[in-house]
Formats: structure tokens, sequence, C-alpha cells
């Protein structure tokens, strides 16, 4: 991948790493000379090149919001919160046979074994049907609704089909993005996310 592909990535919002794209993640995290490039590159536009989830993920910071910005940052907080986190929740717990367990970058997620177990625990299979409004499938079998949640993180960036014959889908690193939203959120706004709270987007330490 050439250099102004990977900066218009960062440009654009992407999260790289070694799931979602594996080759611009090689080029950043191995050399030093190209990403010192990029970062001055990025610099005339208000763009920081940060690192987060421990370096396994790379992503293009805006350092001067305009309100536009800050709305699109709203909206995607209140999306993430409402609709994101949600399902991330369910197939985590659906791919761990446990509640309170969390998906982690590069973890592989097989749709037919994700059936399985909502098939085999009502708990699981009422939850999957609540959560299941958000993609419009609550009243379609297990298998719809569970291939729907996959699709919409996929949709996302949060998942890569890898294997589609096999139906496995892996996690990428904006995973941990979202989860650093959501625990913000519920941990510093009582109501809705608004304007107001843009600013403190920095304490996600993205």
């Amino acid at each position: 991948m050439k250099e102004h592909e990977i900066l218009r990535l960062l440009m654009n919002n992407k999260f790289i790493c070694s799931v979602s794209y594996p080759e611009a993640y090689r080029h950043l995290r191995d050399n030093k000379v190209a990403y010192d490039r990029m970062v001055s590159q990025l610099q005339p536009f208000g763009v920081s090149l940060v690192t987060f989830s421990d370096g396994e993920v790379y992503a293009g910071l805006n350092n001067i919001p305009s309100d536009s910005d800050r709305r699109a940052v709203v909206k995607q907080f209140n999306e993430i919160y409402h609709d994101i986190a949600p399902i991330v929740e369910m197939i985590a717990c659906l791919s761990t046979a446990d509640e309170g367990n969390v998906l982690t970058v590069g973890e592989n997620l097989n749709q037919t074994e994700l059936v399985l177990e909502a098939n085999n625990n009502k708990h699981f299979a009422s939850m999957l049907n609540e959560v299941s409004e958000i993609t419009g499938a609550s009243k379609k079998p297990n298998d719809e609704k569970v291939a729907a949640l996959l699709e919409r993180l996929q949709k996302h960036e949060i998942l890569k089909l890898v294997e589609p014959n096999k139906k496995i889908y892996r996690a990428t690193g904006k995973i941990g993005y979202i989860y650093d939203v959501f625990d913000y959120i519920a941990d510093n706004i009582l109501d809705e996310p608004t304007e107001e709270i843009f600013a403190e987007q920095q304490g996600l330490k993205l």
C-alpha cells in the first residue's frame, strides 16, 4: 500500500490495525522514517497520528474540530452508545458463553457457533431478541438475528469477514475504541452526549 493511500485512510478516520489494513499497519509499525514523515504530512491538516490499544491500532485525531466535526462526534457517540455497544456486548456473550466478557483485537468469531450458543441458552436467546430490535430482526430466527448483528458490526469495520465460506469474522482494532467510548459515556455523561462534551473526547486518550 502506498503512503498516500495510508494518509487517506488516516484523514478519513479509519482505524489501521493488523486485521483491518495489515499492509498499512506493518508500514507504520516497522518503518520509523515513514511514520515520522506521515506525522509531518498530517500536521498542516490539524491531524495527529496516534496509537492506542498498546500500539495495536493507528488512527488520525483531528486537533482543530469544526462545528460540523463536533456534530459528527456527538452523532457517533450516540450511535455507539445506543446501537453499536449493545451489539458488541451481545456478540461477546455468545462467543464466550459468559456475560461481562469483552472482545479483543484479532479474536475470531464463528457465526455458526454463535447461533448454537443462542439456541442452547434461553437467557442469551432472550437478550438476542431484545438487541435485535436495533437491526429490525427481532422477529426472525436466531440464525438471521446473529447474522444481522455481525453484518452491522462488519459495516462499521468493527469486524472483518476473514473466511466467508465458514462465516468466520475477526475483531479489528476499532473494538478498543468502541469500548473506550462506551465506558467514557457511561462514566461521565448522565444524559445524551452533547456538543459541550466534545472537548472531553481527548479524555479517551486515543
